[in-house]
């Protein structure tokens, strides 16, 4: 369902806005990493939201009460008192976020092309590393094959192990509050 609108509406409004870009250039059939890309923003909106909206909510009601009886309308206690209190769990959302998208598959394989070729284009497909070893496991010979595609999940691991380490560490520090420099 995404691929045709993304051949049939989306590539071509951006290849004539940016299509001087080598990002917004070739041809498009529908498959490739922006529409992976889409596939993948769906997928964590839904996470980001969930996350953000639970450490927004954890912002004291006192900081609340506080700006609205200095005088300040509900809009200016959004802007200048919640959202940077919770900068760094939100900021913790979107990269655990991330880490889960590294290691999204099935969605992304179906969508992205699947082609070994490295392209500039986003209109190109592609494969992820989650792809190729989803797609390459049950047909590799060879002890090399093998070994090839287990360092590649490994190192797989790695990065979204760093990922989500870095999430975990901002939502760490935003759950601590303000250090009192005394």
């Amino acid at each position: 369902m995404l691929a045709p609108l993304v051949r049939d509406d989306v590539t071509p409004v951006l290849r004539s806005t940016l299509g001087f870009l080598p990002f917004f250039s070739g041809e498009s059939h529908g498959i490739g990493m922006l529409t992976g890309g889409y596939i993948l923003a769906i997928m964590v909106l839904p996470f980001i939201a969930a996350v953000s909206r639970d450490v927004l909510a954890s912002v004291p009601q006192m900081q609340r009460e506080g700006s609205l009886a200095l005088g300040a309308t509900k809009w200016e206690t959004i802007w200048h008192v919640v959202l940077p209190y919770g900068r760094a769990g939100i900021v913790g959302a979107v990269i655990l976020a991330l880490g889960r998208a590294l290691g999204e598959t099935m969605a992304v394989t179906m969508v992205i092309g699947n082609s070994p070729e490295i392209s500039a284009s986003l209109f190109a497909p592609a494969y992820t590393m989650s792809s190729v070893i989803a797609n390459e496991y049950s047909e590799a010979s060879g002890p090399l094959y093998l070994a090839a595609l287990t360092e590649l999940g490994l190192l797989l691991f790695v990065v979204t192990f760093a990922v989500n380490g870095v999430a975990r560490l901002l939502i760490w520090r935003m759950t601590r509050g303000p250090e009192s420099h005394a």
